[in-house]
């Protein structure tokens, strides 16, 4: 009879659960499958019906809370209603244009190429150099 650690050891791994199978046949593994299929079936209905005698015993609970109140299922559906009825839908946030392409404020015409800077960022050396010979960036704003 494997104990429960092997189980356990056999359920966190494939290489210990291939080193365990070695030692038996197809037709064994095949079976021990199966039974563990049965069983993974039982207490898959086992826990369906605890949640479901849960669940009952919340509405009972519920139920009596509400009658302690006076109040009925109508008046909280009413309640209910009224309230999605008032509920806007929500906003996106306004994030990060973190990748967004800005267009390019300013250009220039060096050796027959054409530089073009959104004015974010590091100034390109063309522009410095412009800049440091008396010129300004006035004079290289693209009109759109």
């Amino acid at each position: 009879m494997p104990s429960t650690n092997t189980l356990l050891a056999i359920a966190k791994s494939k290489a210990t659960a291939n080193r365990l199978a070695k030692a038996l046949t197809i037709q064994q593994i095949e079976s021990a499958i199966n039974h563990l299929n049965a069983t993974l079936n039982a207490a898959r209905k086992r826990d369906a019906n605890k949640q479901a005698k849960k669940r009952a015993a919340d509405i009972k609970k519920l139920t009596a809370i509400m009658a302690d109140m006076g109040l009925s299922a109508n008046d909280v559906a009413k309640l209910a209603n009224k309230k999605t009825a008032q509920r806007r839908p929500s906003k996106k946030k306004a994030g990060a244009r973190k990748g967004k392409k800005v267009a390019a404020k300013y250009q220039i015409l060096v050796d027959g190429k054409q530089v073009q800077w959104t004015g974010r960022g590091r100034m390109p050396v063309v522009f410095r150099e412009l800049i440091a010979n008396g010129g300004s960036l006035d004079s290289c704003l693209i009109n759109e």
